[in-house]
């Protein structure tokens, strides 16, 4: 049978378009569910709406980015990996049509707090989709920033599972970040007595690098589920530190005290937030805000009655509560930071508007940064309570640095546009030779043979001590090597 050309262009237009159509819904599961609410809890929800869904099975993931991933990016990774067509999401849930299991999947933005995200990686059991961005990878910054508290978390819990990096150059991503994570591991805190960690396979039992969007569907797909009760009891004890599921050990005397705390525990958090957040509205900025933090905390601790419990498994809460205190309190260090960051920069403007415009202005800008700086980082550390062990200034204070340096930047070249800015012109190197200096770089063999190696066959002429070379013997070769003049007087003058 025979087909005109624009009868087969119709085709194979429409045979494309099935192929499309057949690998797209083969390659997405169905979205069963979403959520908007914040994490971790968000995922309760997803998780009960797969299960109603028939699914015996859950896997759960959490997606993380580095800080230099866009908002586009993030949405060509939402849409390529899971076909999602909404972005406003914080947790959604997806499930093939006869599968007996179910993927669960937590969504966590650049602007969710460490504390928030270490919380979220434990209720998904430590498994993580890390997607760098490539500007990061070849800097080295902003790769941990969230990631680091997730980690430290899973190092003190003894929790190892899969860690998935999504990347386009594989073995650069795999040196890259292994290189980065180096200097990140060490300065964690870490259990004691076990092996510090040094590189991500001591956190991770599995780290595997990937190209493709497919690949990474494929590693979600083999990740082990469990049932769905179990994962909600794993985001409830993330969410309640006195939920049963956070204290399988416990006996049934400390067990039912616990029950009794729990109320007593969350009203500790709730009222120690709201002191804070008191306080801030007199002041937006508070200098010794790690010191509030560290009297509320306190406060807070004596407001709850641990007597009931064994000495051990109160020292426990006491310190998981007191970790959950700081974690909630660790968002408003982050806009305490900010605010500093902002008061530190409009002083560091009023200074440089004090200096001279002179040909030393760029030495004397640098001085300033210096200053402020080196100002920002002490005020930063009265920000840090003492007490908080995942709070950090090094984000604040790199960030505050880089934006010096590029204000700095723009404002000379502003002023060299202008005119105003003239820096010194640059001195040259000048070298003076003289005829009558007689050995100007040291012993020369034309007039000390004697401490220089030579060949064997030279030739000393003429008689006459005055070195004549003809025109010939120049079309010889190098002359100066085989022709030099006679060493019999310490005064003998040459003519070239």
């Amino acid at each position: 049978m025979a087909f005109s050309p624009r009868s087969t262009t119709l085709l194979l237009f429409l045979g494309c378009l099935c192929i499309r159509s057949g690998r797209a819904s083969e390659g997405f599961p169905k979205l069963v569910s979403k959520s908007t609410s914040r994490l971790p809890m968000s995922l309760s929800s997803v998780i009960n709406d797969l299960e109603a869904e028939g699914a015996a099975q859950v896997a759960r993931a959490c997606l993380v980015t580095s800080r230099g991933v866009t908002h586009k990016r993030r949405e060509e990774i939402l849409r390529s990996i899971f076909g999602l067509d909404e972005f406003d999401l914080t947790a959604f849930g997806t499930k093939a049509e006869h599968a007996d299991g179910g993927l669960a999947i937590a969504y966590l933005n650049s602007e969710d707090s460490a504390s928030d995200v270490a919380s979220t990686v434990m209720a998904c059991g430590g498994t993580v989709v890390f997607v760098p961005s490539s500007v990061d990878l070849s800097r080295g910054e902003g790769l941990f920033d969230t990631l680091a508290a997730a980690m430290e978390r899973l190092l003190a819990s003894g929790t190892k599972s899969a860690l998935i990096v999504l990347a386009a150059d594989v073995e650069s991503a795999r040196h890259q970040l292994q290189a980065a994570a180096s200097f990140v591991l060490p300065n964690l805190i870490q259990p004691k007595g076990r092996r510090s960690a040094q590189v991500l396979e001591d956190v991770f039992e599995t780290v595997d690098y990937v190209s493709g969007y497919n690949e990474v569907a494929e590693k979600l797909k083999a990740t082990k589920g469990c049932e769905p009760s179990e994962a909600a009891d794993a985001v409830d004890a993330t969410v309640d530190l006195f939920a049963p599921s956070a204290m399988p050990s416990l006996s049934n005397k400390d067990l039912a005290a616990a029950r009794t705390l729990g109320p007593a525990a969350r009203s500790a958090l709730e009222s120690a937030t709201n002191k804070v957040q008191e306080v801030l509205k007199a002041s937006p900025l508070i200098r010794n805000f790690g010191d509030l933090c560290d009297a509320t905390v306190n406060r807070a601790m004596q407001d709850v009655n641990f007597s009931a419990l064994s000495s051990a498994r109160a020292k426990q809460l006491k310190l998981q509560l007191q970790d959950e205190l700081y974690s909630e309190l660790g968002g408003i260090c982050d806009d305490q930071l900010d605010l500093l960051r902002l008061a530190s920069f409009d002083a560091f403007k009023k200074s440089l508007s004090g200096l001279r415009v002179s040909p030393n202005l760029a030495k004397d800008m640098d001085e300033v940064v210096r200053k402020s700086i080196t100002e920002f980082h002490k005020d930063a550390k009265t920000i840090i309570a003492k007490g908080a062990k995942t709070w950090s200034t090094t984000p604040a204070k790199t960030s505050f640095a880089l934006k010096l340096h590029e204000f700095c930047s723009d404002r000379l070249l502003v002023a060299r546009a202008s005119g105003q800015y003239k820096p010194f012109p640059r001195k040259g190197v000048t070298v003076g030779l003289h005829w009558l200096l007689p050995k100007p770089f040291g012993n020369d063999f034309r007039q000390e043979p004697w401490m220089v190696h030579a060949i064997d066959n030279m030739v000393y002429v003429p008689a006459d001590k005055v070195t004549n070379i003809t025109p010939d013997e120049v079309k010889d070769g190098d002359w100066r090597d085989k022709v030099i003049p006679s060493p019999s007087s310490r005064e003998m003058v040459y003519s070239q």
